[in-house]
């Protein structure tokens, strides 16, 4: 699965970095010689999850010492049990201890998104419904949680305001209706741009295939009313739910036919996933 490592990740990354490091790490600083010795050093898992971001934690030692070497234990997407080997490190210690902390909730934080999404994969992937995140993401961390959304199965939704139109209730009311708003985005966008209108009722769905759209998001709508809007909706547009979405209602929506889930719960619910770091081995340089 490609990660996109690339300079516009790096800035991320090193912004990271800098948030813990700052002007160094006084610890390591101060132990002088022995910040020199060369040390093997592994991560461990200590609960069971899903990986993701293997790559992103090896670079963040790697952007501290390009001499850090590492190899990933665990593949992106694949599972991964309490005891296992997730990364092992060698190199300087003053890299690999001054990194630790900022590996490791990153790497905690996106097993957690991925574990979470494939929680909510399985729970209707034989019904061939796809689950896609939303923008519901920590501030900094976005191109890394939905990252780990295709690492749990999950889709992406939009990135973020500049791949997309979503016309939602606020943009209704600020124009007053859905053809008002169509009309006047198409003067303006590039027709590569896919048009999705969140509605709310079965009115709001009729004007908006009206008006061609492309896809329609099923916002909090009550299951009788979902199940016309699908049979309105089918082979016309993409046909989107969301709105509250969680374990014990996703299949629920799944069975009425839409095509896509779309959650926040799979971002703001995930649990970060308990790993340390623990050094195998040392020797002077």
């Amino acid at each position: 699965m490609d990660m996109g490592l690339s300079p516009h990740v790096d800035r991320y990354l090193e912004n990271f970095l800098l948030e813990d490091v700052g002007f160094g790490d006084l610890t390591t600083y101060g132990l002088g010689e022995w910040g020199e010795k060369k040390i093997k050093a592994q991560v461990v898992a200590k609960k069971e999850g899903v990986m993701a971001g293997g790559g992103f934690a090896l670079r963040l030692f790697t952007l501290l010492d390009s001499q850090v070497e590492g190899k990933i234990g665990v593949s992106d997407g694949h599972l991964f049990h309490s005891g296992e080997v997730l990364l092992r490190l060698q190199g300087r210690a003053k890299a690999i201890l001054t990194g630790e902390r900022t590996a490791l909730n990153l790497l905690q934080r996106l097993c957690g998104v991925a574990t979470k999404t494939r929680e909510m994969v399985n729970l209707v992937g034989d019904l061939g419904v796809k689950i896609a995140d939303t923008r519901k993401t920590t501030p900094g961390l976005r191109f890394f949680e939905k990252y780990a959304v295709r690492c749990g199965g999950g889709i992406n939704h939009r990135l973020g305001l500049y791949d997309c139109v979503l016309l939602k209730d606020n943009h209704l009311a600020l124009v007053g209706s859905i053809k008002a708003c169509v009309q006047a985005i198409r003067q303006r966008v590039p027709f590569t741009a896919k048009i999705i209108v969140e509605c709310a009722t079965l009115l709001q769905v009729k004007e908006a295939l009206e008006e061609k759209v492309d896809g329609i998001l099923l916002d909090h709508m009550p299951l009788e009313d979902l199940r016309q809007a699908v049979k309105m909706a089918k082979g016309k547009a993409i046909i989107e739910v969301s709105g509250n979405v969680e374990p014990h209602n996703v299949r629920i929506l799944a069975e009425q036919g839409v095509d896509i889930i779309s959650t926040g719960y799979i971002t703001h619910h995930a649990p970060w996933i308990d790993m340390s770091l623990e050094i195998e081995d040392m020797h002077v340089l």
